[in-house]
């Protein structure tokens, strides 16, 4: 018999990072092994939606740890709300007994924790009350290395299904795609800033912006900068107009502030795309400055608008990036090839 894997995350519904993460996890190979379930506990909108899917999903989550028994429960879980909401069903699985896997995707999990005393305090009995802790990078296992011990920490990247299709853009202007929640931890507006120095330069180049958040505002600063006919505000996307988007563009820009591992640089890559983005998480664990892409500190205006300019004015270096980015991709983030290595956490909690 399958070993049974209770998962708990937000609805598929649902936008973002996350979601396509556990869409990915239930599609990949990992399911011949595993009979995996899922609890669903939060979904974007009103107040109320938000309250009727949690309280839902709690009753759910308690009905399986009774009956449907798993091996394992699989928490994905972020900052905020999420570790709130979260803690109260990791509290839950320890009173039955159940081995717990925390899988943190927190993009500011730093400035969360450090909020206040109180919040520190709790954050670290959670954390360590877990069985096993899993981060997206090197860099954020080191972070949390300093609240729960290193043995109980394991890194496991985001993956994607690997594309065998080859690509060729024709674009007669450059056209740069940025995929992610519009506002300012995402680098929006200081990418709007590049832009209108980019226009006044005189580099002839096409931007999309695709995903929902601040959009009125960021419409108003495109009349305010003048770049109304640069830049187009998609809002958001579906996964097929996602992939639509991908083949199209020809580079990929995301000067976020703070991020995990962003699954919207590992599906650019996925599609022979170079990335323009910033030293934050686990970014320069898939980005090589000069290599595959260019990177630069988080607010930097000026080295961001002169990487746009850099990639913009060289077709030859955008398509060896891109043909760099997609080696990469089948060789170390594959999704099947990564469930390997959760296989493997979960065989060792299984077992113990």
């Amino acid at each position: 018999m399958k070993s049974k894997i209770l998962v708990v995350g937000s609805s598929l519904k649902d936008m973002g990072g996350i979601v396509t993460v556990i869409r990915n996890i239930e599609q990949s190979n990992l399911t011949e092994q595993y009979e995996l379930t899922r609890v669903e506990t939060y979904i974007t909108g009103s107040v109320l939606a938000r309250l009727h899917i949690f309280i839902v999903g709690l009753i759910r989550y308690l009905y399986q740890l009774l009956w449907y028994r798993p091996d394992i429960v699989h928490i994905h879980m972020s900052n905020g709300g999420s570790f709130y909401r979260k803690s109260m069903m990791v509290m839950i699985g320890k009173i039955v007994r159940v081995p717990i896997i925390l899988h943190i995707h927190a993009a500011s999990f730093d400035d969360f924790y450090n909020h206040n005393w109180v919040q520190k305090r709790y954050c670290q009995f959670i954390l360590n009350s877990v069985d096993l802790l899993v981060v997206l990078s090197q860099e954020w296992k080191k972070y949390f290395s300093t609240i729960v011990p290193p043995r109980k920490i394991e890194i496991l990247y985001n993956g994607v299904f690997k594309m065998e299709e080859q690509f060729s853009r024709t674009n007669s202007t450059p056209t740069c795609l940025f995929l992610g929640r519009l506002g300012e931890r995402k680098g929006v507006y200081d990418l709007l800033l590049a832009i209108k120095k980019l226009k006044e330069k005189g580099v002839k180049s096409k931007f999309l912006l695709a995903g929902d958040g601040e959009i009125t505002e960021v419409k108003q600063l495109l009349k305010d900068y003048q770049i109304e006919d640069t830049v187009e505000v998609l809002g958001w996307i579906n996964v097929h107009e996602k992939e639509d988007l991908l083949r199209k563009a020809d580079m990929l820009v995301l000067p976020s502030y703070h991020e995990g591992l962003p699954m919207a640089i590992l599906e650019a890559m996925n599609f022979s795309l170079p990335v323009i983005s910033t030293y934050v998480g686990g970014i320069p664990e898939l980005i090589q400055h000069g290599e595959n892409g260019y990177l630069v500190e988080p607010g930097d205006i000026e080295g961001l608008t002169k990487s746009l300019e850099m990639l913009i004015n060289d077709q030859h270096t955008i398509i060896k990036m891109g043909e760099k980015n997609r080696k990469l991709i089948h060789n170390q983030f594959d999704i099947n090839m990564l469930m390997k290595e959760l296989s493997h956490m979960y065989q060792r909690l299984i077992l113990k």
